[in-house]
């Protein structure tokens, strides 16, 4: 497969990525693919209710993060302290306090607490990872949230395709003219954010992220009707490439799955770039298809602590992606 036009059309686009790494200082980075690691194992909880859980619905959720408040009853409490059943007004969710990161939060419960646990579902019960009592500000009914963080304030994004069928949310400290601006090169739809403009700013390292949509109509010569894996793969090697065409060095890297516990799959990559100046940048692709094209997605950082301030919010925007 070829693109319609010449492979140099999305180049313009991230002009800016260049501009960062000639600015940036030296220092010392460690190789983790920062964002893989917090989409596998930092989880975002969706919340929900005991009443909309209930003990028959709650096997719809299997394997989800979830998080929920209710109420704690006389009988809430077993006598082993490593189950807990919360109550909603109507229903009720069984909660396996086993862990010992909440099996001390158990000693502590009263009759007519009120608890908001966060948990991975389990067939008929929610095996709880924390426990909180009696919030100040419980997180609101179908909001993602990450423990301890608060919930986001957001604004909703669905212009990346013309027809509006794909949606992310992004948090709305990103929505700044400072930090937010448009991708319209060449009729590319998308948008970059420099997130190392939001407090805390960081002058010295470059921490952006970058989203696009990219209709198979307009940049394929051909399109074929049942597309396989190795025709994605293709296309986003393609895309990839020329992304990082203005880059001088070696950049090795390979497409795999990533899988959430939601179910949702991205193809993804990464890939680390040493320029000139003699720091290490990371860059983290993931693609998400849908029967009209795919959204591109790229988190480029310099992966120390310092420089890495907003991490979780990047994984909330790839999280809350609909297409």
């Amino acid at each position: 497969m070829r693109f319609k036009r010449t492979a140099k059309k999305l180049i313009p686009i991230f002009l800016v990525v260049v501009i960062f790494f000639c600015n940036s200082s030296v220092g010392a980075a460690e190789k983790t693919a920062r964002l893989r690691e917090c989409l596998e194992n930092d989880h975002m909880y969706f919340v929900l209710t005991p009443d909309v859980l209930g003990r028959t619905n709650i096997k719809n959720y299997d394997d989800r993060f979830i998080a929920f408040t209710g109420l704690i009853k006389y009988s809430s409490v077993a006598a082993n302290h490593k189950s807990v059943t919360v109550y909603g007004d109507s229903n009720s969710v069984v909660v396996d306090t086993s862990a010992s990161s909440v099996i001390g939060i158990v000693n502590q419960l009263t009759l007519g607490d009120r608890v908001t646990v966060y948990g991975q579902v389990d067939g008929s019960e929610v095996d709880a990872e924390h426990i909180l009592i009696n919030l100040e500000n419980e997180p609101s009914v179908l909001s993602s949230v990450f423990f301890p963080d608060k919930e986001l304030d957001e604004d909703s994004v669905n212009d990346l395709a013309r027809d509006g069928h794909v949606e992310f949310r992004l948090p709305a400290s990103w929505n700044n003219e400072y930090v937010m601006g448009r991708l319209t090169n060449n009729g590319v739809m998308g948008y970059q954010f420099f997130l190392n403009a939001i407090s805390p700013q960081n002058r010295n390292y470059p921490e952006n992220f970058y989203i696009f949509y990219f209709p198979y109509e307009t940049y394929l010569d051909k399109v074929k009707k049942n597309m396989d894996s190795f025709d994605m793969e293709d296309i986003e090697e393609l895309v990839i490439n020329n992304i990082l065409a203005p880059l001088s060095g070696k950049l090795d890297y390979d497409i795999s799955t990533l899988k959430l516990s939601d179910g949702k799959k991205f193809d993804y990559c990464s890939t680390v770039y040493k320029p000139i100046d003699g720091n290490d940048y990371r860059l983290e692709f993931l693609f998400k298809h849908d029967d009209k094209g795919f959204v591109c997605m790229l988190y480029l950082y310099y992966p120390n602590d310092s420089a890495v301030n907003h991490l979780r919010e990047v994984s909330y925007v790839v999280q809350t992606l609909r297409n």
